[in-house]
């Protein structure tokens, strides 16, 4: 089997797939690397799984993995949540003589701040934090990057700072999967159910409607996230996690019936919710 993750080597994604793959048991899980989220999607197939981030804590949800969990078959199999921070590091002796800086495309939302006490500098937007740290390291003098706070001290440039999140409390939730429709699987355990429904239309009291059915049945709503079909202006879908307790999993699947009678439902599984603590860069020894 094999597990598709976002690469290179060395990123959050790479410690969250790192994590999984000891948390379930299975050194024979092999990990491949991809450079988009189409890639990782699209190279799971039969039994392998894919492992992508759905949610940062400062950043919000990744919409690049919603709109896979929109139209999709998918299983959602597990999440999990790895602690994240951030250093910079520069070819440059103080913050004001850098000219460039290179960023992850959701690292920039984490550090704002710091983003925003350098107005005159050019960011420059990369796809990991890798690519960032590298791109610094060969980069010319005014040349910095924000990176993985476990890099800061591992390079030679002059200008080192430790912690420029917003938050130093900061985490990046996971989720593992398999590409093909939901099934359900009975859960021992307090669990998550992940679903998108899109209405037909925009009708007024809608929503209120579609938590109606949930409210009923004393689930609890975890996220709510409205999102354009891109089929018309105006015209949304909601992503929806709710959580309920082992007892409450036939109600939920009563209630994605009752659901699927009126609107368009893409189910999207049962896992266990995930009250785990949180894994950092040093209990996983990276």
């Amino acid at each position: 089997m094999k597990l598709s993750v976002l690469g290179p080597k060395g990123t959050f994604t790479d410690m969250a797939a790192q994590a999984y793959v000891r948390e379930a048991n299975n050194l024979d899980l092999e990990i491949q690397y991809y450079q988009s989220f189409d890639e990782v999607s699209d190279s799971v197939e039969g039994d392998n799984l894919g492992l992508l981030p759905l949610e940062n804590q400062l950043d919000g949800f990744v919409l690049a993995t919603l709109e896979k969990l929109k139209v999709a078959p998918i299983s959602i199999l597990a999440e999990l949540e790895v602690a994240v921070n951030f250093g910079l590091i520069g070819h440059a002796e103080k913050l004001t003589d850098i000219k460039r800086l290179f960023v992850q495309f959701k690292t920039e939302g984490q550090c704002t701040k710091l983003i925003k006490s350098l107005p005159n500098v050019e960011i420059i937007t990369t796809s990991s934090n890798i690519i960032s740290l590298n791109q610094a390291i060969a980069g010319q003098p005014g040349d910095a990057a924000i990176v993985s706070e476990a890099e800061v001290d591992n390079v030679s440039l002059p200008l080192k700072l430790h912690n420029v999140a917003d938050r130093e409390d900061n985490h990046t939730r996971f989720i593992v999967f398999k590409r093909q429709s939901a099934e359900t699987v009975h859960m021992a355990e307090k669990f998550k159910a992940s679903l998108y429904v899109t209405p037909p239309d925009d009708g007024p009291g809608t929503l209120y409607n579609i938590l109606g059915y949930f409210v009923a049945h004393h689930l609890n709503l975890v996220a709510l996230i409205s999102e354009p079909t891109k089929e018309q202006i105006g015209r949304y879908s909601f992503y929806i996690e709710v959580s309920g307790m082992p007892e409450q999993q036939a109600d939920l699947i009563k209630v994605v019936g009752e659901l699927s009678q009126q609107f368009e439902v893409n189910f999207l599984g049962l896992y266990p919710f995930n009250k785990k603590p949180k894994l950092t860069e040093k209990s996983l020894n990276i």
